[in-house]
């Protein structure tokens, strides 16, 4: 069991939800405060892991609150729901709420393409009623992911670790001197420069020194990097409203 207190809050605690097919996950989150994220499924986690690398996500959080459709409110669990007369409570929980560099709120579901028919039913009702709180809704699915791409986020995920601080630094200073002389890399020739290989290259996407097609495989034979000039667009894998 995973126990970490320092964690924000969240609408539902999916670590400790019964009857599910697996155990949640629970991922580091540069983004997030306390420091992790905890999802339910493999889905979520990858989604998560594309949303906390985007540059244009400045903060993100996971479960974060309950919305009531038939009032409209905003609640931190379900718990807090105060039963009324005559009316049956219906809930929403997005899987992700993120606030984007220009100032502006997305919840987000990432949703499995099977499932996504039967949410249409009350996916409208959703959109209204966060629209209402100045949050714009969007579904992502299963879809759009590609096992390529995630390879690399997952590598780059795992390097921004605070740990490895130092190794991300001296292949910064080393790539600056090797774009100095050429703007244009093979991935194979660059990385064989650095002294931490194709870490080194790796810390060089992270920083915004080099840019790439991050949807073909990174280490192919004819595979290119460039000077990128602090331009992070390489790692906007999704389809976030700005």
């Amino acid at each position: 069991m995973i126990r970490d207190i320092d964690s924000s809050n969240f609408a539902r605690d999916v670590s400790r939800r019964t009857r599910r097919g697996r155990r949640a996950l629970v991922f580091k989150s540069s983004k997030c405060r306390g420091g992790d994220l905890r999802v339910e499924s493999a889905l979520e986690r990858d989604i998560g892991l594309l949303l906390d690398i985007d540059p244009r996500v400045v903060e993100l959080s996971a479960q974060p609150f309950t919305l009531e459709l038939q009032s409209n409110e905003i609640l931190p669990t379900r718990q807090h729901y105060k039963p009324r007369p005559g009316i049956k409570p219906r809930f929403y929980t997005p899987d992700f709420l993120c606030t984007l560099d220009d100032g502006s709120l997305v919840a987000i579901d990432a949703k499995h393409s099977n499932f996504i028919a039967e949410f249409e039913a009350k996916r409208k009702d959703v959109e209204d009623c966060l629209r209402q709180h100045g949050i714009d809704f969007m579904v992502i699915p299963e879809a759009v992911l590609s096992p390529t791409i995630m390879e690399t986020v997952g590598s780059l995920h795992l390097l921004r670790a605070g740990y490895l601080e130092p190794i991300r630094s001296s292949a910064e200073a080393e790539i600056l001197t090797l774009l100095g002389s050429n703007a244009n890399w093979l991935t194979v020739d660059l990385s064989s420069r650095l002294s931490s290989g194709r870490v080194g290259l790796l810390a060089g996407l992270l920083a915004g020194l080099l840019t790439a097609d991050l949807s073909m495989p990174l280490f192919s034979s004819n595979s290119e990097v460039r000077a990128a000039q602090g331009d992070l667009s390489h790692l906007q894998f999704l389809e976030v409203r700005v």
